[in-house]
């Protein structure tokens, strides 16, 4: 056959494209949605593998999703740098994906690769907590990348039908996993908990959405947005009851107070693996898909942002207040969580470009340090069985390593200068300063509610170096074993505490990239500016 192979493969492919279906992908642009097509491929993969309990096929159920999460992360990453970068074909493009269901734009790029770099830190954390804790962790993985794939579909969502059957697949696989310790108590209550508050919830957006697609007579965001603008008659007493339904149901999503009550008890009795994959990968989803709604939608409805700023005091107060008195290490993180939700949302508040923009790179950052102080409480609890605050008492003296790590994280999660978490809260309070005096009253609340969180982190690391080594450091062996899934989580700490680093070294590019990120979100899909303020500082 004439040709190298090369160019066989170049003209079969212009074959296929000149065909009515390789015309029809092309149209669609589903190459964009290859890191979500990936990932259901190889989850339909460990469904068959997960026929069998042998210890070899479980090994391999693990190798196959950290396969197709590390080739789904490498694919979207190409997709970035070479399509949404500057100097990309795709820059400033945006690309409606299934009939105008998904959007692939730089937004939606940014927020996947952040959902599966989180994906493959938690995976790395789960191997050998899995062997300890459960007889069948096959399964576990299948749900895994179910609510991975639901919460990647989140991020591009723009249609309220496809919001809704996302956020049930990250819902329904998260209710599962959380449940997935088979006779333990706890994990058992954290489950039937999540799944009554995830219903609930779920029921009173469905409600809010059934009212928003009365006023509009569509689904989709833009037509959506264009409808919102033109708002009059019978249906205007019902605005403030569709605003409260909707924000009720995202601020559930968010663990935003007062829709928190379910994070303690839920994050408390989930594998510790889970807690981390809610605290942090469904959080990103939350706030992704908050973002385009209201910015994208809703944004029109002034009322939004005095009731998001009312939330966001809330969920740092009550956060930060009740995590004083906690003495079980991941109840801590669960309210640390609720606070941090609060501060996310200072970034809505402003509306602006930078606004939005800080908020994401305040994700990126949370990413890293959340995930972690999670990989740290999973190694500690792998080796002493532990999750009480006490036990890590005299952990230097065993671990200094390990010591030092967590506290890197605990002083990053509470904004002390020079870390990445201080640069992701002054982005955000430059954010609010930016837009006037308005809102200066929040930029006190949360400055002074990161120096009540000072007192919780600082005294966990009090614990670990100043008092007397428990019983259960006592215990620990000198050295960890050297089997791999142990140094699978030490390599999830490491990379956690490199990013930790390198974010707050390298702020400026990365806020940079969230704030084009941000200037290219539009209000309806003729491309009219989302911001009706664009206040944004400047180099």
């Amino acid at each position: 056959m004439a040709g190298s192979f090369e160019e066989q493969l170049v003209n079969a492919f212009e074959t296929v494209g000149q065909t009515p279906f390789g015309m029809f992908l092309q149209e669609q642009h589903f190459a964009l949605l290859g890191p979500e097509i990936l990932v259901l491929v190889i989850l339909l993969s460990c469904i068959i593998q997960s026929f069998g309990r042998t210890e070899e096929k479980v090994k391999g159920i693990w190798g196959t999703a950290m396969l197709g999460v590390g080739s789904a992360f490498a694919f979207i990453l190409f997709q970035l740098i070479y399509l949404f970068f500057p100097g990309g074909a795709f820059l400033g493009s945006s690309f409606d994906v299934m009939f105008g269901m998904f959007r692939a734009d730089l937004f939606s790029m940014v927020i996947r690769t952040l959902m599966l770099g989180g994906g493959l830190l938690v995976l790395l954390m789960t191997r050998r907590y899995l062997d300890r804790n459960t007889t069948l962790p096959g399964e576990f993985y299948v749900l895994f990348l179910g609510a991975l794939l639901g919460s990647m579909l989140l991020a591009g969502a723009t249609d309220l039908i496809m919001l809704f059957v996302a956020l049930e697949t990250l819902g329904i696989s998260s209710f599962l996993m959380a449940g997935y310790l088979r006779g333990n108590q706890k994990s058992i209550e954290a489950s039937l908990k999540y799944l009554v508050y995830g219903a609930v919830s779920s029921a009173i957006l469905l409600f809010g959405f059934s009212l928003l697609y009365g006023f509009a007579k569509s689904t989709h965001f833009d037509e959506i947005a264009l409808a919102v603008t033109e708002l009059s008659g019978p249906m205007l007493p019902l605005i403030p009851v569709m605003a409260v339904l909707i924000l009720a149901g995202l601020a559930f999503k968010l663990s935003a107070a007062p829709f928190h009550m379910w994070a303690p008890d839920v994050y408390e009795g989930a594998p510790t693996p889970v807690t981390a994959f809610l605290s942090v990968v469904s959080k990103i989803a939350g706030f992704a898909v908050t973002v385009r709604l209201l910015y994208g939608v809703l944004a029109p409805l002034e009322t939004w942002f005095a009731a998001l700023a009312v939330i966001s005091v809330l969920s740092m107060t009550v956060g930060n207040v009740v995590a004083l008195c906690q003495r079980n290490i991941k109840r801590l993180l669960a309210y640390s969580t609720v606070a941090h939700a609060g501060y996310i949302l200072l970034g809505l508040v402003s509306f602006t470009e930078f606004g939005t923009a800080s908020l994401m790179y305040y994700l990126l950052t949370y990413l890293f340090m959340n995930l972690g102080a999670f990989a740290v409480v999973i190694h500690f609890s792998n080796v002493t069985g532990s999750d009480e605050i006490a036990s890590y008492a005299g952990l230097v003296k065993r671990r200094p390593g390990l010591t030092l790590a967590f506290s890197f994280f605990l002083l990053s999660l509470a904004g002390m200068p020079i870390t990445a978490g201080f640069f992701a809260k002054f982005f955000l309070f430059q954010s609010l300063a930016s837009v006037g005096t308005q809102h200066i009253w929040l930029i006190i609340v949360a400055l002074i509610n990161s120096t009540i969180s000072l007192y919780y982190y600082l005294n966990i690391m009090r614990v670990m170096v100043i008092s007397e080594p428990s019983k259960e450091v006592l215990e620990m062996p000198s050295q960890d074993d050297a089997t791999r899934p142990a140094s699978l989580i030490s390599m999830a700490v490491a990379i956690s505490l490199l990013g930790t680093l390198l974010l707050g070294f390298y702020a400026d590019p990365l806020i940079n990239l969230s704030r084009e990120s941000a200037r290219q979100l539009s209000i309806t899909g003729q491309g009219g500016p989302i911001f009706q303020m664009s206040q944004v500082p400047t180099e």
